[in-house]
């Protein structure tokens, strides 16, 4: 065997090496990873991040880094399997294998009906994780509410590259009470995997981008109320293995990225366990023309540095500390948003008018 053929062969093990290594690293995602009926799953609110440029990044192999992101507290989620349903609603929804309860829309008016609760009844189909239903608890009567064409949520199979068109309607009609209905056009895409970073660790992930249309149509006869109203956004959801819901989503609405959730640490503070307090600023937003209060746990000189919506420093100096706050003099700074930085805090976003 000559010296070419054998540098040659070597190379190709490796490339095919390296291409197996890298079809490997994409997560397997089945059914069991999704959400199941039985299991709560908790996910923490966060505060919106200054810049968020790394949601449009689709691709493989990518790495998203949302390490910074600062949870306003956790909240809850509980699926329950089909057979915790009342018999009335396991022989209408027959194929649904899990439901979760969720809050309606404020419609700004006392509502007619004494709502106790609702529910949202999913499937998980041969070719996507559907919502087949609703069902609305009232003091009166429970009401299941079928959709006349279902909700996709997911493609199934879960794998980077599927993608999915789906429309979805239902219609809640109470005569001389209250009339709901909403139609919806959504474009579903699997468009990315890799791993994301979060304050509470690391995850391998595959990425759901899905980008939603929808109209919904309201008439409240008690109130004299009726209105149309459309929605749009977009929502980008990572799902990583065994997690069940997804461990970082991000609903963008009108453009800006304004819902946020993720997966905490996992570590749920006590009753009598100490919490340190992030830094704050106050008043925020802070009136044009005057100086702001930057609350945080700490005493002494502090080096504190602020930049702009754009990135840049405006200002940097060491600033004396009283009774664990300094000032900010800001006075001077032209309306806009702003991120306040001290060397082992979360950054602290502020607005001036």
């Amino acid at each position: 065997m000559s010296q070419h053929h054998q540098t040659g062969q070597g190379i190709a093990l490796i490339a095919l090496g390296i291409i197996c290594s890298h079809a490997a690293a994409q997560p397997a995602i089945g059914i069991a990873d999704l959400p199941q009926g039985g299991e709560t799953y908790i996910r923490a609110n966060a505060v919106p991040p200054l810049f968020s440029d790394l949601l449009e990044d689709g691709g493989e192999n990518l790495t998203w880094d949302f390490t910074a992101l600062i949870s306003t507290g956790d909240q809850e989620t509980e699926y329950f399997p089909m057979g915790s349903a009342s018999i009335t609603t396991q022989f209408v929804f027959s194929s649904a294998d899990h439901f979760t309860a969720f809050e309606l829309p404020d419609l700004g008016t006392e509502n007619p009906l004494p709502i106790s609760g609702a529910t949202t009844y999913l499937e998980f189909g041969s070719s996507a994780y559907t919502v087949v239903g609703l069902g609305i608890t009232t003091d009166i009567f429970d009401l299941p509410v079928i959709y006349e064409d279902e909700e996709e949520l997911l493609p199934l199979p879960l794998v980077y590259g599927a993608s999915l068109e789906g429309t979805s309607a239902f219609e809640v009609d109470l005569p001389e009470l209250l009339y709901y209905g909403t139609e919806q056009v959504t474009d579903i895409e699997v468009d990315a995997w890799g791993t994301v970073l979060l304050p509470g660790g690391s995850y391998d992930c595959l990425r759901v981008k899905r980008t939603f249309s929808a109209q919904d149509s309201v008439n409240i006869p008690a109130a004299e109320i009726g209105f149309s109203l459309p929605r749009e956004g977009t929502v980008y959801e990572w799902y990583a293995p065994g997690e069940g819901m997804p461990v970082l989503s991000v609903q963008s609405i009108i453009g800006i990225p304004a819902v946020w959730q993720f997966k905490p640490d996992g570590t749920p503070f006590g009753l009598n366990e100490p919490r340190i307090i992030p830094a704050q600023v106050f008043p925020n937003p802070v009136p044009s023309g005057r100086d702001a209060l930057l609350a945080f746990s700490g005493q002494g000189v502090v080096m504190v540095k602020v930049l702009d919506a754009s990135g840049r420093t405006v200002m940097e100096s060491a600033i004396e500390s009283e009774h664990d706050q300094l000032t900010l003099p800001c006075a001077s700074w032209p309306a806009g948003t702003y991120t306040a930085v001290i060397a082992g805090m979360p950054p602290i976003r502020f607005i001036l008018r």
